[in-house]
Formats: C-alpha cells, structure tokens, sequence
C-alpha cells in the first residue's frame, strides 16, 4: 500500500481524534488499575535501602529466615556493576551484596526475610556464591531505577 501526502493528512484527524477520545491510552500512557497496573512499591521496605544504606554495615551481621531456622551470615563485600566507561544514568542504581555464612548451616536459593539492627527487616533474594574453606558465600543483585 502506498501512502501518499494526501492519504496521510486525511487520516491524520481521524487518528488525533481516536487518541483523544481515549485520552492518550491508545499510546500507552495511562497507568490503570486493570490487568497490568504499576504495582505499588511502598510498602517494600528493600525499595527504600540502597548502596550507601548497606555501605556502612559492611562486616555486620543480618539475620536471614525467621524462628529456628534463622541464619546469621555478614555482609563481607559490596561491588558496584555498573558498567564501567559508561556513564552513569541519575536515578539507577546496580550492585551486588555479598555475605558470609557458615559452612554447616547452607540456605537454598530464594527469597528471604532478613533482619538487621539498623537497616530493619526486608526481603531479599540470595543465591549460592561459592565456598571458600570451611565458609560458605551467598550474593545478592540490587539492579533498579531509584526514583
């Protein structure tokens, strides 16, 4: 089909009405509360804790899990991913957590409900990061836009 100059500015009207009429969701930019609303985010406490809340609590100790199967581990190390040479976007934020653990209490991968004496309690997903001696490694990915 060919689109010529006087078949695009007689459609124009038509497509500037139906946009109107639907109040700018024909382009996606409506937050609604259907099937894909934007969920809400405040009740997050992890959405709150960014790189310079964990930075001074290197060596310290969260708890993970809740009860009798809570496990101590210490944060040991903090390393920022954003890609080097690049330059870095204001309001995003990328980095990896990693904590120290004992060899004889290992956690599988998943979401956990940490506590810490400053930072509080919030979740946080961790995964298996290696074992070193008789020390067991877990990392965490904080990879977000920060508003």
């Amino acid at each position: 089909m060919k689109l010529t100059r006087r078949n695009f500015l007689a459609a124009a009207p038509l497509a500037i009405g139906a946009v109107l009429q639907f109040n700018g969701v024909a382009f996606g930019q409506k937050a609604g509360k259907g099937l894909f609303a934007i969920p809400d985010l405040s009740g997050d406490a992890l959405s709150r804790l960014t790189w310079d809340s964990f930075l001074p609590f290197v060596n310290t100790d969260f708890t993970f899990g809740e009860g009798s199967n809570a496990v101590t581990l210490k944060l040991v190390d903090m390393t920022d991913t954003k890609p080097a040479g690049k330059r870095v976007c204001r309001g995003q934020e990328s980095f990896v957590l990693r904590f120290q653990g004992p060899f004889d209490q290992p956690l599988t991968d998943k979401t956990y409900r940490v506590n810490h004496f400053n930072l509080g309690d919030f979740d946080l997903f961790i995964t298996d990061g290696g074992r070193i001696k008789r020390e067991q490694y877990y990392v965490a990915v904080i990879n977000r836009i920060v508003s």
